[in-house]
């Protein structure tokens, strides 16, 4: 007899992390929920991951499944775990990043509590790789339910290792759009508010671990061109929806192009300039605002500030999510 599958598969992409996946494997061992496979799908690594996750497998009772397939980039991968997983619900983990014990478990509950709910996120802090300190903790709100309009505006959820969503929604969305090399997660989670609402366990259950190796966040032109290109693709769905999401969307394109600028290549006055626009645009959000605030003030002023607001602020729609 086969075996019964499982409830929940973990796909976990790869490329060259030999030396981080093992401890993100580690913390789907240690998950209370135990209803679980992996999947792994190596994205064409040249280091010793195959040789890692073939040791790791024999030590844990969990099912791991391996495949590795020329390089194609993290979506092909996601979707390649999407179409190898057995479960009715699918769990993403980058293999850089961490779970803490009870996010499957937490979130499973809330997805059996609301079954009109068709995915699930959690809150998500930022951490060191090498020593595990915090970097960053969330102290925004938390939103859930129809969340369409919200996401054509910008990502107000969370990264793929804090999502679970139900599989069948996975493949009528038509899994990741192979042609973005950035957002990825911002655009699937943008079409799957249009199948279903989408949950929240409002505590932090996953690490997102920085580390020297690329991210999305080391290619600030590769993420802003998703922006543009995600931007460009929903616009005729504003325009239906309501009058005022291609100026709030058109707004936070030129924020996030200020940020760039700002923190990333140091141009003070082409940052400014595209934080005016943005307030022109959609005066109403107070991430401008603040990013335009932020562009005259010493770094760590900024930083304090953004604490304290966040402190009173950040669970309403006055929180400051960026700048």
């Amino acid at each position: 007899m086969a075996d019964a599958p499982p409830e929940v598969s973990v796909v976990v992409p790869t490329y060259n992390r030999g030396h981080l996946i093992c401890e993100a494997l580690d913390s789907v061992q240690a998950q209370t929920f135990r209803d679980l496979e992996i999947i792994v799908i190596d994205d064409g690594s040249e280091d010793d991951t195959a040789a890692r996750v073939s040791a790791w497998a024999k030590t844990v009772p969990l099912p791991v499944v391996y495949e590795k397939q020329p390089n194609a980039g993290g979506n092909a991968a996601r979707n390649r775990g999407i179409d190898r997983a057995r479960g009715r619900f699918v769990a993403f983990l980058d293999s850089d990043d961490l779970w803490h014990p009870q996010k499957i478990e937490k979130q499973m509950a809330r997805l059996a509590a609301r079954p009109e709910f068709g995915a699930v996120y959690c809150g998500l802090r930022e951490t060191d790789a090498e020593s595990g300190r915090v970097i960053a903790e969330p102290r925004h709100a938390y939103p859930e339910g129809d969340l369409l309009n919200a996401l054509l505006v910008s990502d107000v959820t969370a990264p793929t290792s804090a999502y679970t969503v139900r599989r069948r929604l996975l493949i009528e969305a038509g899994k990741f759009d192979l042609a973005l090399a950035a957002r990825q997660d911002w655009d699937m989670w943008i079409r799957l508010a249009r199948l279903a609402p989408i949950s929240c366990v409002p505590e932090v259950l996953a690490d997102l671990r920085q580390h020297p190796g690329p991210r999305t966040v080391s290619d600030p032109a590769r993420e802003l061109r998703a922006h543009k290109r995600i931007l460009d693709k929903y616009a005729a769905l504003r325009r239906r929806r309501a009058w005022w999401l291609p100026l709030a969307a058109r707004a936070g394109f030129h924020r996030r192009t200020g940020r760039v600028q700002f923190h990333y290549l140091g141009r003070r006055g082409a940052a400014i300039r595209q934080y005016l626009i943005a307030i022109a645009l959609w005066p109403f959000a107070a991430d401008s605002w603040a990013a335009l605030l932020g562009a005259f003030l010493p770094a760590g002023i900024r930083g304090r500030l953004r604490r304290r607001w966040n402190s009173v602020f950040g669970r309403t729609f006055l929180a400051i999510r960026n700048h």
